[in-house]
């Protein structure tokens, strides 16, 4: 089972905080789900982002200091900008979600490190595939 925290909502969303999150994922998480998506809607403007577009950091820092394993979120990145944060961040194996089918080659070239944003990452997908 999947579950998503956030709403697509940018007012609502904006309200949220970081603990509110916690509670929901760990409740999600408690109820059975192996996943948990993070919302940012298909404009990047909502959830984990705020009304600009931007990582709300105090979220995204709460989420990775919470103790629970970064392999249980899947963080939606629906630009370019978004994708390469989550990879920055987390590494080439992010779970990511909600990119445009016109984005696929272009996110895997941010994957393999072969785009400046990505360049001097490393990683076991790097390792692996290159």
């Amino acid at each position: 089972m999947l579950s998503e925290v956030g709403s697509k909502d940018a007012a609502k969303s904006m309200a949220d905080t970081p603990v509110l999150w916690l509670e929901s994922i760990s409740r999600d998480l408690e109820a059975g789900a192996y996943k948990v998506m993070t919302e940012a809607r298909e404009s990047g403007t909502s959830g984990i982002c705020n009304g600009d577009g931007e990582i709300r950091e105090e979220m995204f820092a709460a989420i990775l200091d919470s103790g629970i394993p970064r392999d249980a979120f899947i963080f939606e990145a629906p630009n370019k900008q978004l994708q390469a944060f989550f990879i920055q961040q987390l590494g080439p194996d992010a779970n990511l979600a909600n990119i445009p089918f016109s984005d696929a080659l272009a996110l895997e070239t941010l994957r393999l490190g072969l785009r400046s944003d990505t360049f001097f990452i490393g990683g076991d997908s790097h390792e692996r595939n290159g």
